[in-house]
């Protein structure tokens, strides 16, 4: 009588244990069910002594407008590394500076994929932001 329940807990219970940690568990990566967006990372000359690497993620409006971003992938990065050449690293450094940054990759984009903030892109998220 006392045989099954040492069994049970010599044997069974810890593949029990095994199957429930090895057992692969649902993404929670997006609420689309898909894998979560990569974001665009860049590394770019700021003057002559300073650079900036930085990892952004667009919020669209519309399905539609993340494919016309992904249509447009090289362009837009093309574009967000000459509107970087133009800026200086101290304003950078500042919320303000980020602030705007974000403003201009808005405009930039939506003009780009030929679409406006209610139809196409309405944020930018910045993944890292780093100046050296």
């Amino acid at each position: 009588m006392n045989a099954v329940p040492r069994i049970v807990n010599t044997l069974v219970a810890p593949l029990l244990v095994l199957l429930v940690l090895f057992l692969p568990l649902p993404s929670l990566a997006s609420d689309a069910g898909g894998a979560a967006p990569e974001p665009m990372v860049f590394t770019v000359n700021l003057g002559k002594e300073n650079f900036l690497q930085f990892g952004v993620l667009f919020e669209t409006a519309s399905p539609e407008a993340t494919h016309l971003l992904a249509s447009y992938k090289p362009k837009i990065q093309h574009e967000i590394i000459l509107l970087l050449s133009g800026k200086e690293s101290a304003k950078l450094r500042l919320l303000e500076g980020k602030k705007e940054l974000i403003a201009d990759l808005i405009k930039l984009s939506n003009r780009i994929i030929d679409e406006d903030e209610s139809t196409g892109v309405k944020d930018v998220l910045f993944s890292k932001f780093l100046i050296q």
